[in-house]
């Protein structure tokens, strides 16, 4: 059987990719931190709810996820006018 050349450079990469990655393991940078400001500190949601066929409501709430308060909320109907 004659060797396939294009198999065997395949092989090679293949082998130092995976050396590559065994040896990334080894050499591991420092932990993420948190951020200790108030980033990520609040959680939005928002909402929708069709009533009817001609009207709808909608809203949105924004919690502090610290002190667990509603910092801010909105809610609206919406009506097609017909």
């Amino acid at each position: 059987m004659k060797p396939d050349t294009f198999t065997k450079i395949m092989l090679v990469v293949i082998a130092i990719l995976l050396a590559a990655n065994l040896l990334g393991g080894f050499f591991s940078t420092k932990p993420a931190v948190a951020d200790k400001g108030d980033v990520g500190r609040y959680q939005i949601a928002a909402w929708a709810a069709q009533s009817g066929s001609y009207a709808h409501h909608s809203g949105y709430y924004i919690v502090d996820t610290v002190t667990g308060k509603v910092v801010a909320s909105k809610a609206e109907i919406h009506t097609s006018g017909k």
